[in-house]
């Protein structure tokens, strides 16, 4: 079983040096085009790598709106708490 010290987190990519510019729309464009390629592949590791591709988009997506490696940490417990208490997950 892995714990959270064996996981790797994404990479925040910024390949075009232009990511900081992008407008709200094109930060969903970019999550919507990787959920599209996640839908047409044809394989398992396939929908998985396109998936992945999708949350590393939604990282750097919150990278540029000033979450840093720490905050995010502390997003995803909040957001882990929140479904847990609904019922979502399951009790640890």
């Amino acid at each position: 079983m892995y714990d959270a010290c064996d996981l790797p987190s994404p990479v925040v990519r910024d390949s075009k040096s232009s990511v900081s510019t992008y407008s709200e729309l094109d930060w969903v464009y970019r999550v919507r085009e990787e959920l599209d390629e996640a839908l047409a592949a044809e394989t398992w590791a396939e929908k998985g790598e396109e998936i992945v591709d999708a949350i590393t988009v939604c990282v750097s997506w919150l990278e540029t709106l000033g979450f840093t490696e720490h905050a995010r940490a502390e997003l995803f417990r909040r957001v882990n708490a929140k479904n847990q208490a609904r019922g979502y997950m399951e009790e640890k």
